[in-house]
């Protein structure tokens, strides 16, 4: 049976000054949950084990923009530990499963905010992405999530059930997108996938129904793909030294592996972050890379953490081996449909608009491959 997707049931909304009813806002009469990894005054916040639960004494500048925009909080969504898996399943805390794919993880580590959408219980939900934390859980559950730029690894987004709801979260209308140079690769980034030959096919249906409207042309994995994996490995393992562990045997190693990364090695892996956007560019020369956001569909639940440590965080790379890239370069992605449109140029000179980008998950999503 499906446990509860929220952590932790309230309501919130922004009070108006005076007697009379705030005037109709963008977002008024919808309910945007936020994950439990962002603090609300006056709310627990467990980031993912009970045994981490605090009483926030202040709130997140992107729950005072959510309320701005004219929604109510009605509470807050389960995560994984600490945002560290792409799966949330750990003793204490409630398992939930993938809507459309009973049985099977849901993804991660936005995970109760991709339940709460795709059963319909609310609009939208608000979700972090620090590798794939939107997309993934999106993708798993049938949905639609949107990582914006963002100049550090991490991002703030939301998780919905259409693209056109994306565009009204951000105060759009969606139109028909300009002609744009769209690159399809199918080939696996950042760890060797066997790519399953029904995503690979929607995939490939997906290009081909494009190719009436934009140049679809097929791009490989760049050189320098393996490395990225190293200095990503490396920064996340990195920013788990400081953190206690408790009970979790993945944190656990997370924090050994971290203490073993040298401040030479954090060095490189900003050097080579920081030269990738040029690098995509000049091998890739798209506007849009067309790839799954999976390799195959979503695995039984208990499959991650059956696995050790280190097999876990490998194989959670082999079920999402495109996603990460995007955070490694700040640049904005989507996942809509399982399908995955990453822009490339990075957080500081995109190679295209967040307007672009969801005009072309909008027409995707209308081909209804």
């Amino acid at each position: 049976m499906q446990h509860s997707a929220f952590t932790h049931r309230a309501h919130l909304a922004l009070p108006h000054p005076g007697p009379q009813p705030r005037s109709r806002t963008r977002l008024s009469g919808w309910e945007v949950p936020v994950k439990d990894s962002a603090d609300v005054a006056g709310w627990p916040t467990t980031n993912g084990n009970p045994a981490r639960a605090y009483t926030a004494t202040r709130t997140d500048p992107i729950v005072h923009m959510i309320l701005g925009a004219g929604a109510t909080i009605p509470g807050k969504t389960l995560t994984s530990e600490l945002g560290a898996t792409c799966y949330a399943e750990r003793p204490g805390v409630p398992v939930l499963e993938s809507p459309a794919h009973p049985g099977c993880t849901p993804g991660g580590s936005s995970t109760g905010a991709a339940v709460a959408v795709a059963e319909g219980q609310v609009r939208a939900a608000h979700g972090t992405d620090a590798g794939g934390s939107l997309r993934v859980p999106a993708a798993a559950c049938g949905i639609v999530g949107f990582k914006p730029a963002a100049p550090h690894v991490a991002a703030h987004g939301f998780l919905t059930r259409t693209v056109a709801d994306q565009c009204a979260l951000y105060g759009m209308q969606p139109s028909v997108p300009r002609r744009m140079r769209i690159g399809l690769l199918l080939d696996a980034l950042l760890a060797p996938a066997n790519l399953s030959p029904s995503i690979a096919s929607a995939v490939e249906q997906v290009a081909s129904a494009l190719s009436r409207y934009h140049e679809v042309v097929r791009i490989r994995p760049y050189r320098e793909a393996g490395a990225t994996f190293e200095h990503f490995s490396n920064r996340i393992r990195h920013s788990f030294t400081s953190i206690d562990p408790l009970d979790n045997e993945y944190l656990q190693w997370l924090n050994a592996e971290g203490s073993r990364v040298t401040p030479a090695d954090m060095r490189a892996a900003r050097e080579h972050i920081d030269a990738l956007p040029y690098l995509l560019a000049q091998q890739w020369d798209v506007d849009v890379v067309l790839s799954p956001t999976l390799s195959r569909t979503p695995p039984k639940l208990g499959y991650f953490p059956s696995l050790t440590p280190e097999e876990s965080f490998y194989e959670q790379t082999v079920w999402s081996p495109w996603c990460s890239v995007f955070n490694v370069t700040g640049s904005m992605a989507i996942s809509v449909g399982g399908i995955h449109l990453g822009a490339l140029g990075g957080a500081s000179a995109p190679s295209v608009s967040a307007t672009e980008l969801l005009n072309l998950a909008w027409q995707v999503e209308g081909l209804g491959i």
